[in-house]
């Protein structure tokens, strides 16, 4: 398939390589891109086959697939994907004024792939003990890219991960953190507070320390005395892990990746076992949404109260 990616405003071509550009700066700054291509086109539609428009989440976008309705209707298609993260293939009719519910018959026939681009999640491990590499192989098996920093930290014991043993806490301050980071001091408390408040200030969805209760507090008042917000550090997760009766090692990081997951799928944290036979057939996993109707409906007062 030949790519064309489209036209700037002012009709110069766009050249595949700042299209690809464009989508990997923005992942790169942690920004997510839906991306719009045109995988069939006939009669008088607008562009061909291949012709792509990313559309970044910060609004800012890239290429074409034709103006007017088409490129209308991928931009509005777009703030949906963000949403709900499914990848949609809509065909349509551009002679039919009702296909896209603007108001304009284009003509010709389209299929558009609007599909949703996001940054990879990064396990930033501080810390190299046991704890740190059982978390690193969890991490490694779904798919998060793994960055360990120690002075002690060897490739032989995090062989998947990138490896940064000097300058810790100065790397640690100079990388660019963005929402898709999960952070996890577990240096033995060596240097968990100075590591913590290395990343405090970041854009992080995760920022865990192990430790008990009283060491946490400790913690957490030196930091406040150093000019720390107490809120931010209340709103790290710390002691970090779920509380599943976890003893060994490798049970304790099973712990702190199921919290890392659930902060960031979201979930009950309630068992999913049958304990009533069914009258009909019920959904496993709810989504988010569907949660929080099931819990209004639930809280709704009933007709005969």
């Amino acid at each position: 398939m030949r790519y064309e990616v489209g036209m700037m405003p002012d009709g110069e071509e766009i050249q595949t390589g700042d299209f690809y550009g464009f989508v990997s700066g923005k992942i790169n700054a942690g920004i997510r891109v839906v991306t719009g291509t045109v995988i069939e086109a006939d009669g008088s539609a607008p562009r061909g086959q291949g012709t792509r428009l990313a559309i970044a989440e910060d609004g800012s976008k890239l290429g074409t697939v034709g103006g007017g309705c088409v490129e209308r209707f991928c931009v509005r298609e777009a703030q949906h994907v963000f949403k709900d993260s499914r990848t949609r293939i809509e065909e349509f009719n551009l002679g039919d004024e009702s296909w896209s519910g603007i108001g304009m018959a284009c003509g010709g026939k389209v299929k558009m792939m609007i599909e949703l681009i996001e940054p990879p999640e990064r396990l930033i491990i501080v810390g190299s003990g046991g704890i740190a590499i059982s978390c690193a192989r969890i991490a490694d098996m779904l798919g998060y890219k793994v960055i360990v920093l120690d002075p002690f930290a060897t490739h032989e014991a995090f062989p998947h991960a990138e490896v940064i043993t000097q300058g810790v806490l100065q790397r640690l301050r100079e990388m660019t953190i963005t929402p898709f980071d999960n952070i996890l001091t577990v240096t033995d408390h060596r240097y968990d507070a100075e590591a913590l408040e290395a990343v405090l200030k970041s854009k992080s969805r995760f920022i865990g320390m192990i430790g008990s209760k009283n060491r946490i507090n400790a913690t957490y008042k030196t930091l406040v005395e150093q000019g720390a917000d107490v809120d931010r550090l209340l709103e790290t997760y710390a002691p970090v892990g779920l509380d599943i009766g976890a003893i060994t090692v490798e049970e304790i990081a099973v712990s702190i990746m199921a919290e890392i997951i659930h902060v960031r799928r979201g979930g009950t944290l309630a068992h999913l076992r049958l304990t009533r036979l069914l009258e009909k057939p019920e959904r496993t996993h709810l989504q988010p949404a569907e949660r929080r109707e099931e819990e209004t409906e639930s809280m709704a007062p009933s007709e005969s109260a």
